[in-house]
């Protein structure tokens, strides 16, 4: 589980530095990203 967590923070840092943003953002990011799959799952799975 470590390892996994490890690598988990490896890669945020990753695309942290690469779209340079900062926590917050990344936060946003995070949040926005969320959303959208909230979105797209109740799009594909509503039936109505």
């Amino acid at each position: 589980m470590k390892d996994l967590i490890q690598a988990h923070k490896k890669i945020i840092k990753t695309v942290k530095e690469q779209l340079g943003f900062s926590d917050y953002g990344m936060y946003w990011l995070a949040f926005l990203e969320g959303g959208l799959t909230i979105w797209l799952l109740n799009r594909i799975f509503s039936t109505g």
